[in-house]
């Protein structure tokens, strides 16, 4: 979201606060007008509207799908509220003996300060909640916002008061306010995707969680899993989508069913390579080597991977460092991927060492092909601009000049370009 979108996402809040400052600044005018004890009444006031906007502080709304839907019912609640206490103040105003007495007091105090304050506090709850689980997080919440509402509230009833035909019709404006926030928090919204985190995991390499964002202008609903703030695999839920760029690169290669084929995956703890795999190669096996457990654990729960640590008839999956775990592969394998996004938080593809990529490039079989991307970064010693760095090896082993880079057809790598890919949409296909 753009910086406008970030200045125009304050006014919600900062109009609440505006709200909650006229109605307790109205409050003490009226109810202190008529009787003797001011800083007695003052302070009763005070107390009793504060301690109502901190009941509704506290009492904010827990995260969920519908937060939206029921923080719009703290609104309507908000905007109720603040007309009940134009009505009672209004009737104060004409019929004198109203506010006489002890009940009258305290029908007055609850009714004009603490429901108002009360439900303003219970609105910016909801507010904080909802922007805690928002992908736009501003750097400051809306508290900030409302504080400075409630002070440009507390300079205009001070200017305005004194020149109101009766103090209960700036409660009229505060409606108004209420009702124009209301509109513009809806708008607000309406532009943000907005994140509910359905589980999260703290490690030793960082935090791992699970995420599903709604709404947006995409109006798209997608299932992510982050790691150590970077995202490892994204899902659209509300639609099919292509498959994922290993999945693409693994069908171009995938021999004829009748040949045995090994597969070896880098950071694919929660890649949909291996399902893939074992449904469409009745001999093809993966090996996956992965830097957390928790990304295998949530991909598996999650996005439906079918993985689980350690050995399988058709395959494996192994967690740790994972230079320690290339040092110690003892097999060759047809295809290599490397996923870049594992590496994204290592810092790219340099957090794989030069070691590991040469022991990678050795245990490519025969024949067989080293992949590795898509990341804006390239591994040490590659140049060249396309996402997706392809490396063949020849049929003979006796020389590392045999393993060979190449890209997407008419687009030289490090020699010519691999014939039978092309780009289509930042993948490469079969052609």
């Amino acid at each position: 979201m753009n910086s406008n979108g970030r200045w125009f996402s304050w006014l919600p809040p900062l109009l609440v606060g505006a709200a909650a400052a006229v109605a307790t600044e109205v409050a003490v005018g009226i109810l202190l007008y008529t009787d003797t004890g001011l800083m007695r009444s003052l302070s009763t006031v005070l107390v009793a509207a504060m301690g109502a906007f901190a009941i509704g502080l506290w009492a904010r709304p827990a995260p969920g799908p519908d937060l939206v839907e029921r923080l719009r019912r703290r609104w309507v609640m908000c905007l109720v509220a603040f007309l009940g206490a134009a009505i009672f103040g209004t009737s104060w105003t004409v019929v004198r003996d109203l506010g006489t007495g002890a009940v009258g007091q305290g029908v007055g105090l609850a009714v004009l300060a603490a429901l108002p304050l009360y439900t303003c506090g219970s609105v910016l709850g909801g507010l904080e909640v909802a922007s805690a689980n928002d992908s736009v997080r501003p750097r400051a919440g809306p508290g900030v916002a409302a504080a400075l509402g409630a002070a440009l509230g507390f300079a205009a009833t001070g200017m305005m008061l004194p020149r109101a035909p009766m103090p209960s019709s700036l409660l009229v404006g505060c409606l108004v306010l209420l009702s124009f926030s209301g509109m513009v928090y809806g708008i607000v919204i309406g532009g943000r995707a907005r994140v509910l985190v359905r589980a999260e995991k703290t490690t030793q390499c960082g935090e791992v969680r699970v995420e599903e964002r709604t709404g947006g202008r995409a109006g798209q609903a997608s299932r992510v899993l982050v790691d150590a703030g970077s995202v490892r695999r994204e899902l659209n839920l509300e639609e099919s989508t292509t498959d994922p760029w290993d999945v693409v690169v693994a069908r171009a290669l995938m021999p004829p069913q009748e040949l045995a084929w090994r597969v070896l995956l880098l950071g694919g703890g929660a890649s949909a390579l291996p399902r893939a795999v074992m449904r469409e190669h009745p001999t093809g096996s993966v090996d996956v080597l992965e830097r957390v457990e928790a990304v295998v654990a949530f991909g598996n729960a999650h996005f439906e991977t079918g993985l689980e640590v350690g050995s399988a008839d058709r395959g494996s999956v192994r967690v740790g460092n994972l230079d320690d775990l290339v040092a110690g592969l003892d097999a060759d394998y047809d295809l290599v991927i490397v996923d870049g996004a594992a590496l994204a938080p290592l810092g790219g593809a340099s957090g794989l060492s030069r070691r590991s990529y040469g022991a990678l490039a050795a245990r490519v079989a025969p024949g067989g092909t080293l992949v590795c991307g898509p990341d804006s970064e390239r591994p040490p010693e590659v140049l060249q601009d396309w996402p997706f760095l392809a490396l063949r090896r020849a049929s003979g082993r006796d020389s590392e000049e045999s393993l060979t880079a190449s890209g997407p057809s008419g687009v030289p790598v490090l020699g010519e370009g691999f014939a039978g890919f092309e780009a289509d949409n930042g993948g490469l296909t079969s052609p």
